[in-house]
């Protein structure tokens, strides 16, 4: 189960996750970021996210290759963001040099 919530600030849209980002979830928040890709600047807040399955972390890796900002707070999910910047760069490996992965 997944909970996605848009939420509409100044001048940034945020899609707030809540859960797994797995299965049929996974093309849901794809709509859901079609429908609000254009109003501009965007950001995905997945400090809630419990768990995302490796077809979440290629839609996630699309949408940071598009400009979208990843957040968190949350200290998996922080790892899950290093990740996708660093296969982003082409880089494949994990490294975590210092505060590698960790987005304010």
């Amino acid at each position: 189960m997944l909970k996605i919530t848009t939420i509409r600030e100044s001048d940034t849209t945020i899609i707030k996750l809540e859960g797994r980002l797995a299965g049929p979830w996974i093309e849901e928040l794809e709509r859901v970021w079609n429908e609000v890709v254009q109003y501009g600047s965007m950001a995905i807040d997945l400090s809630d996210v419990t768990f995302v399955s490796s077809e979440g972390r290629q839609l996630l890796k699309s949408m940071h290759g598009q400009g979208v900002e990843l957040r968190s707070r949350s200290l998996l999910t922080q790892f899950i963001i290093g990740q996708i910047k660093n296969t982003s760069n082409g880089d494949c490996s994990t490294r975590d040099g210092g505060s590698s992965g960790i987005t304010r």
